[in-house]
């Protein structure tokens, strides 16, 4: 052997050495990280899936953390929702037409509940949750809903809502309190000292869509000719007596209701020999009598019916005004003063305290007011508007109610207690309804809610499915990896046993 070749095996011995040594190291490190390596080039030609799976992973981690938030947000308007519902329907059941009791401040006891109530319903309506108001439509920074004395008695110069149920109680009555009609005088023509006809007219006072307007009279009154109403607009009607009507005949006058004229009230009025029953009026000496009698309880029947019936719609007429708000809508106030010769509403937006002041753009679902992404190409929508027909109709109830006054504790305020009350319960119940408004929008919470624990089950398992793959691709077996660093090891032992030999030979051990 030359000298040439002892020093070439040498440096071949020297580098094996150090080649095994580095692959011992490389061993070690992928046995304690349990990856193959620290790179996406130290595994392979599988390194494009690797990087496309572990982007998805990254993805689904930020649409779980979005579904948490969002999770947080449906679990409170869903409780948020069942406890409105649930005051709904105890709202219907505190607005008792049978329990007139008017307490020492000259509230109802039953106004004394639905205030409770109301409170309650305004206070659900600031619900906050990181920074989210579930009523509000969308993220904002203070409450959507204002407070209960400001809604009802205005603020910073503002009307509320007490104001506008007197401007529209005075522009529905009118000054003399008859539902913006007038009845006249008798006029009378006589034979001698004798009557011979007697005329009393009963007329709208113009045209608008304030007070009563006359919708028909029909007659079975003998002796008693009635002109009118002709279907116009301001319309009336004339009642001639000729002489004297039959007992038991009757004389009835439907009046229909503001702001649509779509429902009617009907007066019905009955020939007795004395009025002391309701719905009769007496048949007197001579048909000028018997006409004065007419034309005095019709008159007070009107009245009557304008301090109660009609006064109880023009509260749920102005308490609609004031509370219809929805997508940019502006509330409509009487335009006047003088309000009880009023013939108009107009826009009260500046007048008007705000009592909704969440997002409020103009909007035909409020659904979208808040979503959140949580797929790929998946977006959940669950905003929700404090004054959305549902929500507001149960404030407007409430608070409609709670505003009427009653405290004159006579049978017209109790008259006007019950139709209020009826007319309250029937914008929280509507006839023919099973389904409450604000239970479609629960629906449509829970649809969100749904659709959101099912989109998390399925990123749980793909997120499974992905981490499987990449650990098949990143990972190693230790098993094996542990028995190529005792190979290795043995390997490094005989080498450094050969080199050991070679590097202690010299020229004269050769020679």
């Amino acid at each position: 052997m030359t000298v040439s070749s002892i020093t070439t095996s040498r440096t071949y011995l020297t580098r094996q050495l150090g080649e095994l040594n580095d692959l011992l190291a490389e061993k070690t490190t992928q046995l304690a990280r349990g990856k193959v390596g620290t790179t996406y080039g130290d595994v392979g030609d599988r390194r494009l899936l690797d990087i496309q799976l572990t982007q998805k992973v990254s993805m689904i981690d930020t649409y779980q953390n979005t579904i948490t938030i969002s999770n947080l947000h449906l679990e409170t308007m869903t409780m948020s929702l069942e406890r409105l519902e649930d005051i709904r329907r105890d709202a219907k059941s505190a607005m008792d037409t049978n329990d007139f009791v008017l307490q020492d401040d000259g509230q109802t006891q039953t106004q004394s509940r639905a205030e409770l109530l109301l409170n309650e319903t305004l206070n659900i309506m600031n619900t906050e949750v990181a920074g989210f108001y579930a009523f509000g439509g969308t993220d904002a920074v203070s409450d959507p809903v204002a407070a209960l004395d400001a809604i009802m008695n205005g603020a910073d110069g503002l009307d509320g809502l007490k104001t506008y149920m007197d401007e529209y109680s005075q522009a529905n009555l009118g000054a003399s309190n008859t539902g913006r009609t007038t009845t006249s005088a008798l006029t009378t023509n006589y034979a001698g000292i004798v009557p011979t006809d007697s005329t009393f007219t009963v007329a709208e006072d113009g045209a608008h869509d304030f007070g009563f307007d006359i919708s028909a009279v029909t007659s079975t009154l003998s002796n008693v000719a009635v002109t009118g109403p002709l279907a116009a607009d301001p319309d009336s009607f004339d009642v001639q007596f000729t002489g004297q009507p039959v007992l038991g005949e009757t004389i009835t006058v439907e009046l229909s209701l503001p702001p649509t004229h779509a429902e009617t009230i009907s007066i019905e009025l009955t020939a007795a020999t004395t009025n002391e029953v309701d719905g009769t009026f007496a048949i007197g000496a001579d048909l000028e009598e018997t006409a004065q009698n007419l034309r005095d309880t019709l008159a007070a029947e009107i009245e009557n019916q304008a301090q109660t019936t009609l006064r109880a719609v023009s509260d749920e007429w102005a308490s609609d005004e004031f509370f219809s708000t929805f997508s940019g809508e502006e509330p409509q106030r009487v335009d006047g003063p003088p309000f009880d010769t009023a013939t108009a509403v107009t826009g009260g937006g500046a007048t008007t305290v705000e009592w909704y002041m969440g997002r409020n753009t103009t909007t035909t679902d409020a659904r979208t007011d808040k979503n959140s992404v949580v797929d790929t190409n998946l977006t959940v929508n669950y905003g929700v508007r404090a004054n959305e027909t549902p929500l507001k109709e149960l404030v407007q109830s409430l608070a409609a109610f709670v505003a009427a006054d009653f405290s004159g504790g006579t049978q017209t305020d109790e008259e006007y207690y019950n139709a209020l009350s009826a007319d309250m319960r029937t914008l929280l119940q509507p006839p023919g309804v099973d389904q409450s408004g604000i239970v479609d929008i629960s629906t449509d919470i829970a649809i969100a809610h749904r659709t959101i624990s099912m989109t998390s089950d399925r990123h749980v398992q793909m997120k499974s499915s992905y981490e499987g793959t990449i650990a098949d691709i990143e990972g190693v077996d230790k098993d094996q990896i542990a028995a190529e660093i005792l190979q290795l090891q043995n390997n490094i032992e005989v080498s450094y046993r050969a080199s050991a030999i070679v590097f202690n030979l010299s020229l004269s051990d050769y020679i």
